[in-house]
């Protein structure tokens, strides 16, 4: 069944079905969180946005009281999911001094964004949170990219080939990839994610120089670049 089924408005069902398994995955073991983890991390994440307004509860959602996540984790979480602009280097730094790895750190942010992603789009089409899964069994990877290293940003990179290597191809292809691709590369299924998500909702990326290319049937790409940059102007977002 498409994933919004309940929606008054059409939804492709390519938006649909990435919407479907990326909210899958949210309870799954990853990298550096287990599926009970990471699922609370999504659960966290959503109180959040309803506490704060954002979101609206469905009548039948319970939250559990005690999540397991150390009390660093949950500001973290808290702080990305309502007030993303209020997050500086300061905060990351005493994120790390709490006890979070930077490993830890950049999967929690790709978790929330894209759980949270998921969220406000339920809201925008009128349509009720989507329930969260089931946690899943098993022990996350635990795998650091080793040529990963301190570049521009705060956490570590793999940095644009030649330097990354055939790691760096792998994530970015042959092309070098801006910082906003980048970050969360430190985690690279988390990185893996969030494009596949993006290669929906914006565009692919192999066609983002096309400036003619229209990858929405109802907005032209000018429109979509304007839809993009107005709501990082009000979420005042750095880049």
């Amino acid at each position: 069944m498409n994933f919004y089924a309940d929606s008054d408005y059409p939804v492709r069902d390519d938006l649909a079905a990435i919407h479907g398994s990326q909210m899958e995955t949210l309870g799954a073991p990853g990298t550096w969180g287990t599926g009970a983890q990471r699922l609370a991390i999504a659960t966290v994440a959503r109180k959040a946005g309803i506490d704060a307004g954002l979101l609206e509860a469905p009548a039948d959602m319970d939250f559990p009281v005690d999540l397991g996540l150390p009390d660093i984790a949950l500001r973290v979480v808290e702080r990305l999911a309502v007030s993303p602009a209020d997050f500086d280097l300061a905060f990351y730094e005493e994120s790390l001094r709490g006890g979070l790895s930077d490993c830890e750190f950049v999967e929690i942010v790709g978790l929330v964004a894209r759980a949270t992603n998921i969220d406000i789009f339920a809201r925008g089409i009128g349509v009720p949170l989507r329930p969260l899964p089931a946690a899943m069994p098993g022990e996350p990877s635990r795998v650091r990219p080793g040529v990963a290293v301190t570049e521009l940003a705060w956490v570590p990179t793999i940095p644009n080939p030649p330097e990354g290597g055939d790691e760096a191809v792998a994530l970015y292809g042959p092309n070098p990839k801006p910082y906003i691709i980048r970050a969360l590369s430190l985690v690279p299924e988390e990185l893996r994610a969030h494009l596949e998500l993006e290669q929906v909702q914006y565009l692919p990326l192999n066609r983002i120089l096309e400036y003619d290319f229209q990858h929405h049937e109802g907005l032209t790409r000018a429109q979509v670049e304007v839809v993009a940059g107005r709501v990082s102007a009000i979420n005042e977002c750095f880049y």
